[in-house]
């Protein structure tokens, strides 16, 4: 009987996570929560009809599959069966980094002397990095970083554009310019910044740099969910919930609702052919709304279609969720799309490499 109640409500619990992200946030923010832990819930729910066929009991058996075929779609981006790709012969490639670097912090290793997210950049071999949390290119910013190291970074990557009063920034091998919509937020947070960059060949790639609203929880909230490991700490955890962090969570959706809206109509007015990723640190889910908002019907998940199974990029507090994303359109192919494993930052960079598909030029 206890069996079959957490199989009926664990199965109710994947439902509304998948389908989270088609309820608007302004309305209703408890989907876009449950959105989050999908992935969870989905295994979960494979975990319980594996549980249910071992002990030959169909009906719930039969509950648990009919509950991943109804969710198979959101499920589909969240625990993706996708493969990486070869470029075709012929067919130039670029690689492209988005990371939400904090600044250079490093969280993992703060007695290191010197900076491992310069060395990881330098060393990555990438044609684009798309960086949010980065203020410039200081030695302020760039912590530990001797003036040898930062000039190495400087050679490799010559070219480097971003408002020089907010913190996302690009730095490119080829020259790279500030084009098309910007949102700078009354707070002062930059939200989105669109550049282009030239190509060898004449090929120009537009790059929207994403960093949409975060949650602003304090150290102390985030720590409430290392708290639920017990009855007791469970009990003290959903009370805080109904409180600031509940109130926190459902101005964060909506306000990113409101991000994504912008956005997604500085994609379209780039010219639907023209090549463009859209990239960065959406502080929400596959599946989300507004992740649905933003991909539209037009532009496609570079890790769906190049990875197999669940993956994260936000790596602290255990809040274990892909919040990290990497979308396109136009005449370009994902081939492979890789998360970084260097801990410096609370993020985790996405590794994209993608193939121009045609060799005509695009200026637009």
């Amino acid at each position: 009987m206890v069996m079959r109640i957490i199989s009926v409500i664990v199965f109710l619990l994947t439902l509304i996570s998948a389908y989270g992200g088609r309820v608007n946030p302004e309305y209703l923010s408890i989907p876009a929560v449950l959105c989050l832990a999908l992935p969870y819930f989905a295994i979960a729910t494979v975990l319980l009809i594996l549980f249910w066929i071992i002990s030959h009991k169909m009906i719930f058996t039969i509950l648990g599959i009919l509950t991943i075929v109804a969710c198979s779609g959101p499920i589909s981006l969240a625990i993706p069966f996708g493969s990486s790709k070869k470029p075709q012969p012929g067919q130039q490639t670029f690689k492209i980094i988005s990371w939400n670097v904090l600044h250079t912090d490093d969280l993992g290793q703060p007695d290191y002397q010197g900076n491992r997210a310069v060395e990881f950049m330098i060393n990555s071999g990438a044609d684009v990095i798309c960086l949010a949390e980065l203020n410039n290119f200081s030695p302020q910013e760039l912590k530990k970083a001797s003036p040898a190291l930062i000039d190495s970074l400087i050679r490799v990557y010559p070219y480097r554009a971003g408002n020089t009063s907010t913190d996302i920034k690009i730095m490119s091998k080829y020259p790279v310019s500030r084009e098309g919509h910007s949102y700078i937020a009354d707070t002062g947070h930059h939200r989105f910044d669109f550049f282009k960059v030239n190509f060898p060949g004449a090929k120009v790639l537009n790059i929207g740099m994403v960093h949409l609203y975060s949650y602003d929880l304090t150290e102390e909230e985030r720590q409430i969910i290392k708290e639920m490991k017990s009855v007791n700490g469970a009990k003290s955890s959903v009370k805080e919930l109904k409180g600031s962090i509940r109130s926190k969570l459902r101005n964060a959706f909506r306000q990113r609702a409101q991000n994504a809206e912008l956005l997604r109509e500085a994609i379209d007015e780039i010219r639907p052919g023209a090549p463009l990723i859209v990239c960065g640190d959406f502080n929400d889910v596959p599946a989300s709304w507004a992740y649905n908002l933003i991909k539209g019907e037009d532009m496609r998940d570079a890790y769906v279609e190049t990875n197999l199974g669940f993956t994260w990029t936000y790596n602290k507090h255990l809040f274990l969720f892909h919040i990290d994303q990497m979308l396109y359109r136009g005449n370009i192919e994902a081939l492979s799309l890789k998360v970084g494993k260097i801990n410096t930052s609370d993020h985790y960079p996405l590794i994209g490499e993608f193939a121009f598909t045609n060799n005509k030029i695009t200026n637009q």
